[in-house]
């Protein structure tokens, strides 16, 4: 096996991320509660998950049983004061750990009030009935860099027509593209699964540019709860509000960043809620880590009042607005370092053969200075297909360029 090397662009340990709190929460000493996640949202899709707190004393696989049992159990739907209901598409998303439920509320009327149920062999839950503030109008996105280029802030300005005093809470469905570390000419097909023989797998070209692996698209909710307000300023209005920041050695921000901002207005009690979960998530480190009786949100036991669920399901209207950043005009992106590696020129079958089977992917033709074939170059899989990074090989319909 003929070895060359070079300087390998392939980031081959985890990227550094933003601080991400699972839905998880644990208390000391306790546990068995149920989580709420999620929001009712008139005039769109919805989407609200369920889980089940650990304790730390207790036997995690007992608790794993006793809490896959429970959220197996669950059956959610949205009732509305006329009576209407609103029944979870499809069956939902179901695992040990926790139940996703989707709604459809494209018809709900604005005028009524709504109410997300839960049903399951613990009890029925309930969240208060509520109706749907105006979102708000978003005026616009924008980012900044800081002075020393380190860090890129995601800012919304916005506004309503009511008097200052308004609550407002924000999610962001982040869209970004991406590349693999070096692009394919070629792909593995495999005649046999696994493959153990020479003739088990076949080297052929991509038939056409986009079958290939090297550019990938990835789309995520980010976690952080960002919340603002408009009391005691003189009008309704947030100008340039800071809501994220993103540094320069993510991922995120390497080729096109498209950031699609979902605001609402909430109602006092609501922001008060996550304002004290976002203070406890900086302060501490996880949204449930103090005692569970300070946070009570607005969903309750039918049954058993005094049983202790987390989450508040607000009812709400949503307004959208997304940008696109991309890091040709902003050459903020800085590709972080890694250490050289060792790369293959493999020119054989058996070659091929074991370095498919260590994982690793055919990439391009290599010759010397005068022209002849060298061989294929070979690279760890993760640095050949974007996709092993998260990303699929799907371009959004909107996506430029």
């Amino acid at each position: 096996m003929r070895t060359i090397y070079r300087i390998l662009l392939c980031l081959l340990v985890a990227l550094p991320t933003a601080c991400v709190y699972d839905f998880k929460p644990q208390f000391d000493g306790v546990g068995g509660y149920l989580i709420v996640e999620g929001n009712i949202i008139v005039g769109d899709y919805c989407t609200i998950a369920t889980g089940w707190s650990w304790s730390l004393v207790d036997s995690l696989d007992a608790q794993g049983e006793e809490r896959a049992r429970i959220l197996a159990s669950n059956r959610m739907h949205i009732e509305a004061s006329n009576g209407k209901r609103y029944d979870v598409i499809g069956s939902g998303a179901y695992s040990t750990t926790g139940r996703t439920g989707e709604f459809d509320l494209r018809d709900a009327d604005p005028s009524l009030e709504y109410r997300l149920v839960i049903e399951n062999i613990k009890g029925t839950y309930a969240s208060l009935w509520e109706s749907a503030l105006p979102a708000g109008e978003i005026d616009s996105l924008s980012y900044h860099i800081s002075d020393d280029r380190q860090t890129m802030s995601i800012r919304v300005s916005t506004h309503s027509a009511d008097a200052p005093g308004s609550y407002y809470r924000w999610s962001v469905n982040e869209t970004w593209e991406y590349h693999a570390d070096t692009y394919a000419l070629y792909k593995v097909i495999e005649k046999r699964t696994p493959p153990e023989k020479e003739d088990d797998i076949e080297i052929v070209n991509y038939e056409y540019a986009e079958q290939n692996t090297y550019r990938c698209w990835r789309t995520l909710t980010r976690p952080e709860i960002m919340t603002a307000t408009t009391e005691g300023l003189t009008e309704d209005r947030l100008v340039d509000y800071q809501l994220y920041t993103l540094n320069n050695a993510d991922e995120r921000v390497s080729v096109i960043y498209s950031p699609e901002v979902v605001q609402m207005r909430i109602p006092e009690e609501a922001y008060r809620y996550w304002q004290v979960m976002q203070r406890n998530s900086e302060d501490v480190g996880g949204l449930f880590s103090p005692e569970p009786s300070e946070y009570r949100g607005n969903i309750a036991n039918v049954d058993d009042p005094g049983e202790l669920v987390l989450g508040y399901v607000g009812v709400m209207s949503v307004s959208r607005k997304k940008m696109f950043i991309n890091n040709v005009d902003t050459w903020f992106y800085k590709k972080p370092w890694v250490p050289v590696q060792q790369l293959d020129t493999l020119r054989t079958k058996a070659d091929y053969l074991e370095a498919y089977q260590r994982d690793w992917l055919p990439s391009v033709d290599i010759f010397t200075e005068t022209g002849n074939w060298m061989g294929i170059e070979w690279w760890p899989a993760r640095c050949v297909d974007c996709r092993r990074q998260g990303g699929t090989l799907t371009r959004p319909k909107d996506w430029p360029g």
